[in-house]
């Protein structure tokens, strides 16, 4: 089944957005780092016959931090682009989970309603043999049929379900699904690990958490920047002039000298700012928290839900055996005359009704698991796709 999820990840288009993404954030950070180096400009003008020329480069010397504080926020973004991809995957394993859990249990009563039926088949046999000896009524009959048609009903639906989940598989995978998905020898469905351990490993990998956390880099990042606008800019520059549109005969003229800038912006907008950069910090962290406390609380749900159907399984087969066993003695009982008819159609209904149940549980255990397996960086689409 991680083969599928892995083909998936390949596939799928939200996962090829998200790496466009990241080569667009590598490509910020590229651009960031050509700030620290010189700067060359050209100023060219003409006035009443006369030209001037300026050539001009600005190596940077001191910023206050605007150039450092630049890097900083497309290096956050990088990250954020990074963990992006990390958090598709995820919303496309939950997507394909949710699908899969529909294909496992329809699969499941598939087979539990064809059992169901083959068993209600072989009372018709029976039933047909006491009608023509005139010991059972045709009152029995009419209750088996009708349970015979109820059940292929039932197993129309379930076939319908089966095959609408697995056209949604095949559309997530990119492909035809050749063969029925198997489960036999799965490592990731058994879960071992404590609740605490397993919220440790959540909070410590969970893209979304570190996305959060790199965006709250980027608010630092603009808060430096904003910091820094009070700051003057001192950098060295070397010109060279060629002529001038205010005088006649100007020489040529080559300088270097160290200048010193300073734009705190319009009126007290700096200071407006600053502040508003503080609140951004603040607000992301918030933010990081509740989506812990958002996560942790879906951990626990998925961890109940798998306790619970390891739990229930194992009932549930003993349940089914021991109904079997009924099943098999009303059917010698009623042969006796010490059983009605509609005792042993009811018995055979209560085994397929538990096969179905049965269904349900094993489609939760594999979904949860493999959702525990995920929330804990079990599994990692980008790792197994590079090996």
């Amino acid at each position: 089944m991680k083969s599928l999820l892995e083909v998936a990840y390949k596939h799928y288009p939200s996962i090829q957005a998200s790496r466009q993404l990241i080569l667009g954030a590598n490509a910020q950070v590229e651009s960031a780092k050509w700030n620290y180096f010189p700067t060359p400009s050209v100023d060219v003008s003409q006035r009443s016959g006369r030209n001037g020329s300026t050539f001009r480069v600005d190596q940077p010397l001191w910023t206050g931090g605007k150039l450092d504080a630049m890097s900083d926020l497309a290096v956050s973004k990088q990250e954020e682009a990074q963990y992006t991809l990390g958090e598709s995957g995820y919303a496309l394993a939950e997507k394909f989970l949710i699908v899969l859990q529909n294909y496992v249990q329809a699969d499941g009563e598939i087979r539990g309603f064809i059992e169901g039926r083959k068993q209600l088949e072989s009372f018709s046999q029976m039933l047909d043999n006491r009608m023509e000896a005139g010991v059972s009524s045709e009152a029995d009959g009419a209750l088996l049929n009708s349970r015979i048609s109820q059940i292929e009903s039932d197993l129309v639906m379930a076939e319908s379900r089966y095959e609408m989940s697995k056209s949604q598989l095949e559309l997530l995978i990119g492909q035809p699904l050749k063969c029925a998905v198997r489960f036999k020898n799965d490592s990731m469905l058994k879960q071992n690990m404590p609740l605490m351990k397993m919220k440790e490993a959540l909070l410590y990998t969970h893209p979304t958490l570190k996305k959060l956390k790199a965006q709250i880099g980027m608010a630092q990042a603009e808060k430096k920047s904003a910091d820094a606008v009070l700051m003057p800019n001192v950098s060295l520059r070397a010109e060279h002039q060629r002529g001038s549109i205010y005088e006649d005969d100007v020489n040529n003229d080559t300088l270097a000298y160290v200048a010193v800038t300073f734009n705190p912006g319009a009126g007290l907008s700096s200071l407006s700012n600053m502040e508003s950069a503080k609140y951004r910090i603040l607000q992301a962290k918030d933010t990081l928290r509740s989506k812990e406390l958002e996560l942790s609380d879906v951990l626990v749900m998925d961890y109940s839900d798998y306790h619970a159907a390891v739990d229930r399984m194992g009932s549930m087969k003993q349940t089914i055996e021991a109904s079997q066993k009924v099943l098999a003695s009303y059917s010698r009982l009623f042969i006796a005359g010490k059983r009605q008819w509609l005792d042993l159609v009811n018995t055979s209904r209560e085994v397929t009704q538990n096969q179905i149940a049965l269904a349900t549980l094993r489609a939760i255990l594999i979904t949860s698991s493999y959702r525990l397996a995920l929330q804990t960086g079990d599994i990692d689409f980008e790792l197994e796709g590079n090996r």
